[in-house]
């Protein structure tokens, strides 16, 4: 007889390996045992022959469950000091490694027996929202400590009755060690409340919610790990009415598709984007619509009304489309004839969702009519995550949370003994921690320019220290930007606790993702370009369309946007009319301006008019109030300005996301002009090319295409010359201007056509949820080698 020990690592914790394990142990009639480890990593011990030991090795490498990743698999022959007489599950131990990577499941999406039972009549879990397995359900959003078992999650304040437990510990059910397995005898519950506080249901609630959806009111639904606020789609008004009420008039809102079938009626869905949005990790995807919303072109679509599609993605040619992921969303559909639900998050902007019971019927009060909620405390709130397709098969992160998170990415075992933090920029932030070499992001925060955002950042890094064993932090990194709230937040953390204050140049950070995107060694250098609305330069200045050159420690920059004077510091990153005429001063007089841009906006509630530009044109010409910029997200908002597009980005990026979504592919070409020795890319000229074209009647929606083609053009143009220089094999694209796909292509195009390897963004957000993870490299490489 013969003994192995086994351990592996990777998520196998909570995603039904230990009985995976059990099942196949006993069809090769093993004997010993497996358990968790506490460090979320599992133990197995096995006796008998050796033929079937091998045997059983293969088939848990080759067949483990399938929402389970093994990272490593360990294998010690060792001699026998005690006979197993059967195999079994032995109780999960606390310790946790210091030198081990754990990998903690994300949460799971309902399975496919899981919703048959939903909908069996004689199922003990018919109709009941709180129904999970061992192979679905919450995770992360439960998980109070490792390893995780039902005391370690929030799950422990809801014993299990005798029915349910005779299934949690038979290893041959397939609830068995499922932590977050309940019924309606013993689990969760769900209560219908008035935001007036005037009325309170406890039975019936989900039919009496689709009543109330259907009458055309606005519910605000407490789900596995957040709030969304919900709508029907099949008449406008709702919609409208959850608009006023959030104050949030052109933001595009995410939808929840009865199925794959239905969202075909409605979208051009590829494989690849239904592969991503029907697996067990349900994101929101962007898709392109079938009926393109320009002007009068808009048709209407059966299952959701033309007036609706407008209201939820106003001037978009693309959709955010999630299929249900829970118990609660199934049966919202099977008891409504919808075919979609508006489900956007339930929180002002710039504030973390609200996901306890009288918080959301307090704070809603005045947008949600109702709320339904329930009394299973979620211990980590986590938003959906949100990708868009940039290339036809490569999605890209806009938003990394629920299903994918706190997934680590492997940095450097060179580095494993080290344990850094990183809190990110200021908007659109997440946070990360090394540890073991490894990298373990938080879920999306948010802007934390607000005290709440920063709260919320800061106990999710702590969260996830505390479920890891990271006790003492050896260094700190933050933006360089002196005044961003998580900067200073930094400064006193690492004051505080005597460790070094690492400061990393915003998109010295994109630069860095990049390489651990691609899990580069750690000595590598590449040229980047790195493109978006806004960063903290080195000189002080700000950047924002730049072509770098470097590796982890540090970077050099190469050659950038040409950059021009907008008036108006922050008031230029809103109103489209301040880097027009940034760009056209000097060019044009404020007359001809006012001819391009008439009836739009200069501030709020302020017109522009005449001689409002020439004030402006003079605060150009005294660099008062002014910003010295270099950012191709500024340059954008001009092009969609003066093409009669958008004029003001009320939410982040809407002038370039609807300069996208109108541009026709064409064969117009801009050819991209340099300066200084082929280093910087000439965007006077370029937009005085667009204007004159469009006043001899260019198609618009063709000008536009050629517009954002030439800067991606021209950025790469610059990054081949920089790549020629300095012997770099690779060119990235990276930050927030990554995600347009036009640019994206002329990028691609023209790099790999002059003869290199590009880069794009594969697990880390290109945007501002990737900085953290930049950060941390840098500070790791600088903690090595300072």
């Amino acid at each position: 007889m013969k003994q192995l020990e086994i351990h592996i690592t990777g998520i196998v914790q909570g995603v039904g390996f230990r009985p995976f394990v059990y099942r196949t142990a006993k069809i090769f009639n093993l004997r010993g045992f497996v358990l968790n480890l506490g460090d979320a990593g599992v133990k197995v011990v096995v006796q008998g022959k050796e033929e079937d030991i091998h045997r059983f090795v293969t088939e848990i490498k080759n067949n483990p469950p399938s929402i389970s990743r093994i990272e490593s698999l360990e294998t010690k022959w060792s001699s026998v000091s005690q006979e197993y007489r059967d195999f079994k599950i032995k109780k999960s131990t606390e310790t946790k490694s210091v030198m081990a990577i754990p990998e903690i499941p994300p949460d799971i999406a309902i399975c496919d027996e899981c919703i048959e039972e939903l909908k069996e009549p004689d199922s003990r879990w018919h109709e009941y929202p709180f129904t999970s397995c061992a192979a679905c359900g919450p995770r992360y959003s439960t998980i109070i400590d490792l390893p995780y078992d039902r005391p370690n999650t929030t799950m422990k304040e809801f014993p299990l009755c005798d029915t349910c437990n005779t299934g949690y510990t038979n290893p041959m059910n397939r609830r068995y060690h499922a932590q977050t397995t309940a019924c309606e005898k013993c689990g969760p519950r769900y209560t219908l409340l008035s935001t007036s506080r005037k009325e309170k249901h406890t039975t019936d609630v989900i039919e009496k919610t689709m009543k109330l959806l259907k009458r055309g009111k606005i519910i605000a639904t407490q789900g596995i790990s957040g709030t969304h606020l919900v709508t029907i789609t099949s008449r406008p008004e709702p919609i409208r009415e959850l608009r006023e009420r959030k104050r949030r008039f052109q933001r595009p809102f995410a939808i929840m598709i009865r199925d794959i079938e239905t969202l075909k009626q409605i979208c051009k869905v590829t494989k690849y984007e239904e592969n991503l949005m029907s697996s067990w990790r349900r994101p929101i995807v962007l898709v392109e619509m079938k009926v393109r919303k320009i002007g009068s072109e808009i048709q209407v679509i059966d299952v959701i009304p033309k007036e609706s599609i407008d209201l939820i993605a106003p001037g978009l040619d693309t959709i955010g489309v999630m299929l249900p992921y829970s118990p609660l969303h199934h049966l919202m559909f099977t008891k409504s004839n919808e075919s979609a639900f508006v489900m956007t998050s339930a929180n002002p902007t710039s504030i973390p969702m609200y996901v306890e019971p009288n918080t959301i019927q307090i704070k809603l009060r005045g947008i949600a009519d109702y709320v339904l909620v329930h009394d299973r405390r979620i211990h980590q709130r986590v938003d959906d995550s949100v990708l868009k397709f940039v290339t036809n098969n490569n999605p890209v992160f806009i938003r990394r949370a629920r299903g994918f998170v706190p997934e680590p990415i492997i940095l450097s075992e060179k580095w494993k003994e080290y344990k850094l933090l990183a809190v990110g920029p200021e908007e659109k932030a997440t946070g990360s921690i090394l540890k073991a070499g490894a990298i373990f992001t938080t879920q999306y925060i948010g802007d934390t320019d607000k005290l709440e955002s920063l709260d919320f950042l800061n106990k999710s890094l702590h969260h996830l220290m505390y479920i890891m064993g990271v006790h003492d932090v050896q260094g700190i990194a933050c933006d360089l930007h002196p005044e961003f709230m998580s900067t200073e937040y930094a400064r006193e953390y690492s004051t505080v606790h005597d460790i070094p204050l690492y400061r990393v140049q915003h998109h010295h950070a994109h630069l860095a993702s990049m390489i651990v995107d691609h899990e580069f060694p750690i000595d590598t250098t590449i040229t980047c370009i790195t493109a978006d609305g806004y960063g903290f330069g080195s000189d002080g200045g700000a950047w924002g369309g730049e072509i770098l050159v470097g590796g982890l420690k540090e970077f050099e920059r190469y050659g950038n946007l040409e950059p021009m004077i907008y008036p108006g510091g922050d008031l230029s990153a809103q109103f489209a009319i301040r880097p027009v005429l940034g760009l056209l001063n000097g060019i044009l007089d404020p007359e001809q301006i006012l001819e391009i841009v008439e009836k739009s906006k200069v501030a709020p509630n302020q017109e522009t008019t005449e001689s409002v530009l020439q004030l402006l044109q003079q605060t150009i010409e005294k660099g008062i109030n002014s910003i010295f910029s270099s950012s191709v997200g500024r340059y954008l908002d001009a092009v969609s300005a003066v093409l009669g597009v958008c004029t003001e980005n009320t939410y982040d990026g809407e002038c370039p996301m609807k300069l996208e979504a109108i541009s026709k592919e064409t064969t117009t070409r801009f050819i991209p002009r340099m300066k200084s020795q082929g280093k910087i890319l000439d965007v006077k000229n370029m937009i005085l090319d667009i204007v004159n074209l469009a006043k001899q009647g260019e198609p618009t929606s063709e000008l536009a295409f050629a517009a954002q083609w030439a800067i991606g053009e021209g950025l790469a143009r610059i990054a081949i010359k920089a790549a020629e220089e300095y012997d770099t094999e690779y060119i990235g694209f990276s930050g927030g201007v990554a995600l347009n796909r036009i640019i994206t292509s002329a990028i691609m195009n023209t790099v790999n056509s002059g003869g290199y390897k590009s880069l794009i963004h594969r697990k880390v957000p290109p945007g501002d949820g990737g900085i953290s993870i930049g950060q941390i490299a840098v500070a790791a490489a600088r903690h090595t080698c300072p």
